[in-house]
């Protein structure tokens, strides 16, 4: 759990795995907003080419170029091809809305619907050279996605749209075909060389970017490892006294705004049971009661002051919500069972105080230790200051 500039160390949690996930669900996001622009890319293609093909039209109107009726001219050049591609944008746009569709099956539809407006787009102009390289737009828009098999059959669509088009297609009267024109066939082959070198790059870029990607992973992982160590106790797994002053800090910034309890926590007779069972037995001890503290973090903090005093800072309960618990934690101590040593129970006593306009975080934990003197009278106790 999350507690203020602290993550809580929890044995059957993973750090590695945890900032992985932490970070898949940055890439989806990322992802997230680049099919958004490539969706967006799209319906501007769409729209920017029909005002191109409005301008030519009018031109060729007003001049003698034009070797068909106008009739024809604009059904064949601006109707059709415009209203293929509308129905093109209006499939998209109801993928992008689906909420039946994931992000993955999104990005596949997106990249081959923005092949099929290339495909209309150049089988109309077929004729302009310029035209074939609206696949290299298709394939580089890919390549950020990071994934394979997406830029793989968005390349190999790309590259099978031309063929088909060049071999099979003659939408436009005056278009030559590239069997009876050594230049167009040039061109033909060229396009498809530049295609497909470029598909083989934007794969060398993905690889490295995922090679990138990972590295920094393992470094924010090996980063975020050593900042887990610097606050936590290394026998126990909870916040050492590093991280409770730390958080001390923050509590006394934001007293005016939350409400802070700490108490301060002593295992009656500690010292007596190193000396009876070893310093091994009391490594035990204080293992087992920081497990037991863990089974309430959701309800406070809890850090190792030292040897086998505890420090619990509760945020925005009352003292005697706070009582509460620590009785419950009494009562999980109490219950406590040692197989290999049966006669060894352990108690533990608490002192607490309140955070207030009068009272610091220095005067806390003051008044938390008066509070624990006082109940260490009685021991298995619970004082509050």
């Amino acid at each position: 759990m999350k507690v203020e500039g602290f993550t809580f160390h929890m044995e059957e949690e993973n750090i590695d795995d945890m900032y992985i996930r932490a970070v898949q669900e940055e890439y989806t996001k990322i992802d997230e907003s680049w099919l958004k622009l490539h969706y967006k890319t799209s319906v501007i293609l769409v729209i920017f080419s029909l005002m191109v093909e409005i301008v030519m039209g009018i031109i060729l109107v007003h001049s003698d170029l034009l070797t068909t009726t106008v009739y024809r001219y604009f059904l064949k050049f601006l109707i059709i091809p415009s209203s293929v591609n509308f129905i093109c944008i209006a499939a998209e746009t109801l993928i992008m809305k689906s909420k039946c569709l994931s992000q993955s099956h999104k990005i596949y539809f997106v990249s081959l619907i923005f092949v099929g407006i290339g495909f209309v787009i150049f089988t109309v102009h077929s004729t302009f050279t310029a035209t074939y390289y609206i696949f290299a737009i298709a394939i580089m828009l890919t390549a950020i996605y990071a994934d394979y098999r997406v830029t793989c059959i968005t390349a190999g669509t790309s590259l099978g749209s031309i063929i088909s088009s060049e071999l099979f297609i003659k939408w436009d009267a005056d278009k030559v075909s590239i069997f009876e024109n050594t230049h167009r066939m040039g061109d033909f082959l060229i396009s498809l060389f530049v295609l497909t070198a470029f598909s083989i790059a934007c794969m060398a870029v993905i690889r490295f970017e995922r090679r990138k990607n990972s590295a920094g992973i393992q470094k924010e992982i090996e980063r975020r490892l050593l900042q887990q160590s610097v606050h936590t106790d290394e026998m126990t797994g909870i916040y050492n006294r590093k991280a409770f002053r730390d958080e001390l800090k923050f509590a006394e910034d934001t007293a005016s705004d939350r409400n802070y309890i700490l108490a301060i926590v002593d295992i009656d007779r500690f010292k007596s049971i190193n000396d009876t069972w070893g310093h091994h037995v009391g490594d035990r001890c204080l293992i087992e009661f920081a497990k037991i503290l863990k089974e309430f973090h959701g309800d406070m903090t809890p850090f190792r002051y030292g040897g086998d005093e505890f420090c619990l800072l509760f945020r925005d309960k009352t003292m005697e919500e706070a009582v509460s618990i620590c009785e419950k934690i009494q009562v999980r101590l109490n219950h406590l069972f040692f197989e290999d040593y049966p006669k060894l129970m352990l108690t533990a006593s608490f002192g607490l105080a309140a955070i207030s306009d009068q009272v610091d975080t220095v005067r806390l934990f003051i008044h938390a230790d008066r509070a624990l003197y006082e109940a260490k009278k009685v021991r298995n106790a619970i004082h509050v200051f």
